[in-house]
């Protein structure tokens, strides 16, 4: 437990999660690419060379650990929105989160390359006052998260007064009604 006020944030719809199709792609394309390349290989007879044999070697030892690698992005990254602060896991290898409380971040900014376009991902740099940057990458609805959080960061910046507190009493109404 961080502290007593650390339920996610219920208009933010909760966590922010990575995006599958983006962990997962080049993992896709690096696996099926030395699988056609051995394919090709073999079927022009080719398959007893030292090219085939780096296909193999990839596929056998490469590709595995490309699948960790990217099961394990795809359950350690994430954006935790609470009233208070963004919790920032920026995935493995790293464990704990970074609180970034909203009044010290300086800029929030999207970055989304062809990949992130074509797969709905994208990249949020957080720069915070003195100089940090904290960077979480591949997460889906990146353009939604950037929405819900910098709105969070203006009600921090502006000193954010509830609704209900700037409505005018009843009494204070009707007399400027008349």
């Amino acid at each position: 437990m961080r502290g007593d006020n650390d339920n996610p944030d219920v208009g933010a719809e909760g966590s922010f999660l990575p995006s599958a199709r983006a962990v997962f792609l080049p993992t896709v394309v690096i696996v099926i690419g030395y699988a056609v390349v051995l394919a090709v290989l073999w079927f022009f007879g080719r398959g007893d060379g030292a090219l085939a044999r780096l296909c193999l070697v990839v596929l056998a030892v490469g590709g595995p650990f490309l699948i960790a690698h990217a099961i394990l992005r795809r359950f350690t990254v994430r954006i935790d929105v609470m009233p208070h602060a963004v919790y920032a896991h920026t995935g493995f290898p790293r464990k704990a989160p970074d609180e970034i409380p909203y009044a010290l971040i300086r800029r929030l900014t999207l970055r989304q390359g062809p990949v992130g376009r074509l797969t709905d991902s994208g990249t949020l740099l957080f720069e915070i006052s003195g100089g940090t940057s904290i960077m979480v990458a591949d997460l889906a609805r990146p353009h939604h998260a950037l929405r819900v959080i910098g709105r969070l960061i203006e009600d921090a910046a502006v000193g954010f007064v509830p609704a209900a507190a700037l409505a005018e009493p009843e009494d204070q109404r009707s007399i400027l009604q008349r």
